[in-house]
């Protein structure tokens, strides 16, 4: 893996809240959560926090990341029991992990307060835990871990060929030539790309500026992806739409489902896409959007 990669992630840290509450009445949520516990949020922040709601919602510089995301469970479902559990992750990136505290404070004070539930109904919840995705597994409680904590493992590199897999569990939105692309590219450069793409625009913003090392890092992994690689991708487009309250209309929310995979010398890469589990990649990622799971020996 190369170097610089090394370094940049061990001065990246974040912290991944997994979330679980129980519905305090029978109630209809959206199919795709998204969007509902992306506002949620942001109004349960601004209760208890005015600074931590300005860093997460507030506008910054041009082309600057938001330094969190909320992804829902992967239950679609609309029709929710009084009694039924409910779960969903937080993750904050860089400086934003100074905001945790705030965070789990929000989400406490919600379940007290009637304004804040969820939904259209603001239908009531119980927290019933709080606890933090690390390298080991889920703790409960806070953890905020680097970068280089989850890819310091021998097993990341590849000698000679190998073969990965990238399993889209959210849509994945990114654009090709100005267009939201509707079928897999099939280009494995293209997709390292915009993981490392992600990575440098987090990182810039809200956890180490440093140009010497960002010119260094896309240099050793250019160097990487000289390597031929075969890609195969089986993939469709979930074409989704969320109501945005703020312009009143509906806005296009889809993107690519479905399943890519590499075959070739991946070789010191992979920790690359591993990072891309944890940082989405493509559009909307702030609503959950853009998440992947990688399959690697």
């Amino acid at each position: 893996m190369p170097n610089a990669l090394y370094h940049l992630a061990a001065r990246f840290n974040l912290v991944k809240l997994h979330v679980t509450v129980q519905l305090q009445q029978d109630t209809t949520l959206p199919d795709f959560k998204g969007s509902m516990l992306h506002g949620w949020f942001g109004h349960a922040l601004k209760a208890v926090d005015e600074h931590s709601f300005h860093v997460c919602y507030g506008i910054h510089a041009e082309q600057q990341p938001k330094p969190y995301m909320i992804c829902p469970s992967l239950d679609h479902k609309t029709d929710w029991k009084k009694g039924e559990l409910l779960d969903f992750d937080i993750t904050l990136f860089g400086d934003a992990t100074k905001l945790v505290p705030h965070v789990v404070d929000a989400i406490k004070h919600a379940s007290e307060n009637k304004r804040l539930g969820f939904g259209v109904k603001r239908t009531p919840f119980k927290v019933l835990s709080i606890a933090s995705y690390t390298p080991t597994g889920i703790k409960p409680g806070v953890y905020v871990c680097s970068l280089a904590d989850w890819i310091s493992n021998e097993h990341d590199y590849v000698v000679g060929n190998g073969e990965i897999a990238l399993n889209f569990v959210t849509p994945v939105r990114i654009k090709h030539h100005g267009q939201v692309i509707k079928s897999p590219v099939l280009n494995y450069a293209f997709w390292a790309n915009q993981i490392l793409r992600r990575l440098m625009s987090l990182s810039r913003f809200w956890a180490v500026d440093d140009r010497v090392l960002f010119d260094l890092l896309y240099q050793q992994v250019e160097q990487q992806l000289a390597v031929s690689c075969d890609v195969d991708g089986a993939c469709y487009f979930e074409d989704w739409q969320r109501y945005s309250l703020k312009q009143k209309e509906q806005l296009p929310f889809g993107g690519l489902k479905g399943q890519l995979s590499f075959y070739g010398e991946l070789g010191t890469l992979i920790p690359l896409f591993k990072m891309g589990e944890l940082l989405h990649i493509g559009g909307k990622t702030t609503f959950g959007l853009g998440k992947y799971q990688l399959i690697a020996d």
